[in-house]
């Protein structure tokens, strides 16, 4: 009996302390369902939905439990070779969600960026800005509509009396 004991104490040399990313909660967690064709949000990136998309993709990569890589709250490890692999793993994937979900013309100016971090930066700098001459533009349209409304209404009713 004592030596069951025994045997049933020491490990056996294939087992192995499980990395913290194999739990299914962990930032560098895998799904075998996470494929870099997968379809995050519905609409790609363009030039006039970037509000809508940044939110969109914020929720899908918070499902994903990815969000800190365009965040900045997961940063990649320094001291642990394995550890570093899976986060530039995890990184490749979310970077290539990203460029899936944007127009050609995007996604192409984009490539470069060394990480998601740095690639949702740009975008957001890009992006994020109301364009005040394109604005500027569409006021003036608003504008110019309002006053042909109102000459047109007026002409109507002067042409009734």
């Amino acid at each position: 009996m004592a030596g069951d004991e025994e045997t049933k104490s020491k490990a056996s040399p294939s087992q192995r302390t499980p990395e913290p990313w194999e739990n299914s909660n962990h930032p560098l967690f895998l799904h075998h369902l996470d494929q870099p064709d997968a379809v995050l949000v519905s609409q790609p990136l363009m030039e006039d939905n970037y509000t809508t998309w940044v939110q969109s993709m914020g929720m899908a990569l918070t499902i994903k439990n990815k969000k800190g890589f365009i965040d900045g709250t997961i940063k990649r490890p320094t001291d642990n070779h394995d550890e570093q692999q899976q986060w530039d793993r995890c990184n490749t994937l979310v970077k290539t969600w990203l460029l899936g979900a944007m127009s050609k013309e995007i996604s192409g100016s984009v490539i470069h960026c060394k990480d998601a971090r740095s690639m949702w930066l740009e975008l957001q700098e890009r992006f994020s800005h109301t364009n005040t001459v394109q604005l500027f533009h569409t006021e003036n349209t608003i504008h110019d509509c309002q006053t042909v409304n109102r000459v047109q209404t007026q002409s109507y009713h002067s042409s009734q009396n």
